[in-house]
C-alpha cells in the first residue's frame, strides 16, 4: 500500500512521511513513565509542555490524514483494477459478425507473417 504512494511522483504527498509512519512501531499499550516532580516555577513548565504537547497532537492529526489519503488512494486503484479484470473476464460472447470481422483480421495477419519476403 505505502509503497505504491512512495511510487506517485506528486508534490502533494510527502514520502518522507509515509517512509515514517510505514517505520514507525505500533505499540498497543503507552509507555507509562512516572512524571517528573515540578520545581517551584511549574506553571511556566506546564505551560511550555502543554502546548508541545498540542503541537505534536497536531502533527500526528496530519499524520493519521495523510495515511487516510494514501489508504483511500490504495482501495480506490484497487476497485478500478477489479472493475478492469471483471470487463475482461466477463466479456460478452462475439455475435457472428464480429467473428467473421475478427477471423478476416486474423487471416490478413496471418498471411502477411507467412509471406515470403
Amino acid at each position: 500500500m505505502a509503497q505504491a504512494a512512495l511510487r506517485i511522483v506528486d508534490d502533494e504527498i510527502d514520502t518522507g512521511l509515509v517512509r515514517r509512519l510505514m517505520a514507525r512501531p505500533l505499540r498497543a499499550v503507552p509507555d507509562v513513565a512516572a512524571p517528573p516532580e515540578a520545581p517551584a516555577s511549574a506553571p511556566v513548565a506546564i505551560a511550555t509542555t502543554v502546548t508541545a504537547a498540542a503541537g505534536e497532537v497536531s502533527r500526528l492529526k496530519a499524520e493519521v490524514m495523510v495515511m487516510k489519503a494514501v489508504l483511500g488512494a490504495e482501495r480506490r486503484e484497487a476497485e478500478r483494477l477489479r472493475a478492469c479484470i471483471s470487463r475482461i473476464d466477463g466479456a460478452e460472447p462475439l455475435s457472428a459478425e464480429a467473428q467473421a470481422v475478427r477471423d478476416r483480421w486474423a487471416a490478413l495477419v496471418d498471411h502477411l507473417l507467412n509471406e515470403p519476403r
